[in-house]
């Protein structure tokens, strides 16, 4: 094996470059993966920015949305061999990686955490495992099956990856959903699956004057069982709020590094706001790995829709500096492309 590899590393808030570094020797208990597949990532963008509160300097970056093939196991290691493929591999924008994601996954930040072996999957769909079990702990936190009606409904506000993966799995429930969307080829797809479909662009001073997307999803939808933030603005949580049946949930996964809760509006209809986070549901003591990843290989979510694009790890230092979240859902960076 060469002992250079390419890596991307995030400096600082707006600096990203593709280096050559030395690739990382697995210790005793490590295993050393060439990551195949590596999805861009909300948080990773906003780590680029700096507006994130996560910050991953090192070659890689945080990298979490990996497919990747075991190249060398570690004396300590078993249960793994070479050639497998394997989910949950962290610092995934380069070529080989030794590290597990386990950022903000609870108990595994202290505990450590092995990858997960999926031969089953291909890599690109292992790849989706921490966008699907980010989506399936927002499902479940919104406790459906405590709530008691023949008509259930949820509303979401976002359609970036995990915003429509959810709606996805609500609408495989039998959940009747709505979601408010800028951009209209995501909100194009959330239509396709069954989804009610809101602009809140087309809403504005001039042309609608105080009446907002929110007043129109009540009037044409109504409020919901669940509503779901992932956006990460006050304005949609206030939207959130307003639109929540009284004494019930707001899931809040949209990432702030300061949020104003408006303390009257959740007091006065009883609200509960609660924050899924990421792949662990804390109150269930529950990690949502092996979940994501079956519910993957059932081929129900209809992944593929929601791709952009396949670009190389040099072409990725563009893709970061010009991120366009109008036109861009899912970008896929495969480290060992030729550009």
């Amino acid at each position: 094996m060469k002992d250079k590899m390419k890596a991307l590393v995030f400096s600082e808030p707006w600096k990203v470059k593709c280096i050559d570094v030395d690739i990382p020797k697995p210790k005793s208990n490590e295993v050393l993966t060439e990551i195949r597949s590596v999805g861009i990532c909300g948080s990773d963008v906003g780590i680029f920015e700096g507006n994130h509160w996560i910050v991953a300097r090192g070659p890689g970056g945080h990298g979490h949305e990996t497919g990747a093939v075991v190249v060398e196991v570690g004396e300590d290691v078993s249960g793994i061999s070479v050639g497998d493929r394997v989910a949950r591999m962290g610092a995934g924008y380069a070529e080989y990686s030794t590290q597990v994601n386990i950022i903000g996954h609870g108990k595994d930040e202290l505990s450590g955490a092995v990858p997960i072996v999926r031969n089953d999957l291909t890599l690109e769909e292992i790849s989706f495992g921490d966008a699907v079990g980010c989506a399936i702990n927002c499902f479940e936190r919104a406790e459906f099956e405590k709530i008691d009606s023949d008509n259930k409904k949820a509303i979401v506000f976002g359609l970036g990856p995990i915003g429509l993966i959810l709606t996805k799995i609500l609408l495989n429930h039998g959940i009747e959903v709505a979601v408010s969307e800028p951009y209209a080829q995501k909100r194009d797809i959330a239509k396709n699956w069954g989804a009610k479909t809101f602009n809140p662009n087309a809403y504005n001073r001039p042309s609608h004057g105080n009446y907002s997307v929110a007043d129109e999803i009540k009037r044409e939808f109504g409020e919901a069982h669940a509503v779901f933030e992932m956006v990460g603005l006050n304005e949609t949580l206030l939207d959130a709020i307003n639109l929540v049946y009284s004494g019930y949930r707001v899931m809040v996964f949209g990432a702030q590094k300061l949020m104003q809760i408006p303390y009257v509006n959740c007091r006065q209809k009883g609200v509960e706001l609660v924050y899924p986070e990421a792949m662990v549901n804390s109150k269930a003591d529950k990690v949502y790995w092996d979940d994501a990843l079956n519910m993957i290989a059932t081929k129900s979510l209809d992944l593929d829709t929601i791709i952009t694009k396949r670009i190389s790890l040099e072409m990725a230092v563009e893709a970061f500096k010009y991120y366009d979240r109008k036109k861009w859902i899912k970008v896929i960076v495969e480290p060992k492309k030729i550009n």
